[in-house]
């Protein structure tokens, strides 16, 4: 690492980026007969269902679902499919401004689907994006989701970041992780013990679903010490995270 201090940004999507938890690339399984834009009873109903038939942790299981409605039924949807949910994100205040001014590294890693999130139009901000993948048959249509971006595998990530970056082994010095607390909580704890900046953002409101798990991630965190900042999700450049993350705290 040089003298000079490279900086490097790195954040979850939903619930970081966005003001909901809930991935808008389900879209598609209206042609299931369910409504996927946002959390419902319908859906979590059968997503249960499905859980109680099959082993594996909440992510797992929660891409199992997914994968499982597209080879049961022997369907495929195409890229354009996928990309409908983009407009029903809503990013979180100053999002779209911070990263269109920033001059420091930033990057994406997420348990969602990373081909969802690199053909967004906010991807070209990016340097990198991470998270699970879906399946691309010959003709370029999805007939599956791959192996689900669980809390180690985000940890490989920044492992990886690091390496693209000329960094020796796990040096975080420079690098900020932002996240949510619903999966992040081992990307967190990493970049504060390698000399990193964790930061854990929340909602203006506690209306989100995963409100009450996130908030149990934060306390046995912070009662750990690994989280140095815990702030309001707004990326405004007068705000306290808009200040730090363009570095001028």
């Amino acid at each position: 690492m040089t003298k000079k201090t490279q900086y490097i940004n790195i954040f979850d999507f939903d619930g970081t980026l966005t003001n909901d938890t809930w991935p808008k690339f389900w879209v598609w399984v209206k042609r299931f007969g369910y409504q996927g834009i946002s959390r419902n009873a319908d859906l979590e109903g059968a997503l249960a269902e499905y859980r109680s038939k099959n082993a594996g942790n909440p992510l797992e299981t929660f891409y199992a679902f997914f994968n499982h409605l597209l080879v049961s039924n022997n369907a495929t949807i195409t890229l354009d499919e996928l990309m409908e949910g983009e407009q029903y994100i809503v990013y979180n205040p100053g999002v779209l401004e911070f990263l269109e001014s920033s001059e420091i590294k930033s990057y994406v890693i997420t348990g969602g689907l990373k081909d969802f999130v690199r053909n967004l139009s906010i991807a070209k901000y990016f340097e990198g994006v991470y998270g699970t993948s879906v399946i691309f048959d010959q003709e370029g249509r999805i007939p599956g989701i791959g192996e689900a971006v669980t809390d180690d595998k985000k940890v490989d990530a920044i492992r990886e970041i690091l390496r693209i970056n000329g960094r020796v082994a796990e040096d975080c010095r420079g690098v900020t992780f932002v996240g949510d607390g619903y999966s992040d909580a081992d990307s967190l704890k990493f970049v504060h013990e390698h000399g990193g900046i964790a930061i854990f953002v929340h909602q203006p409101d506690n209306n989100d679903f995963y409100f009450e798990h996130n908030r149990q991630v934060y306390e046995s965190l912070n009662k750990d010490g690994m989280i140095d900042y815990n702030l309001l999700a707004d990326y405004r450049d007068n705000t306290p995270l808009g200040k730090i993350l363009r570095r001028k705290h």
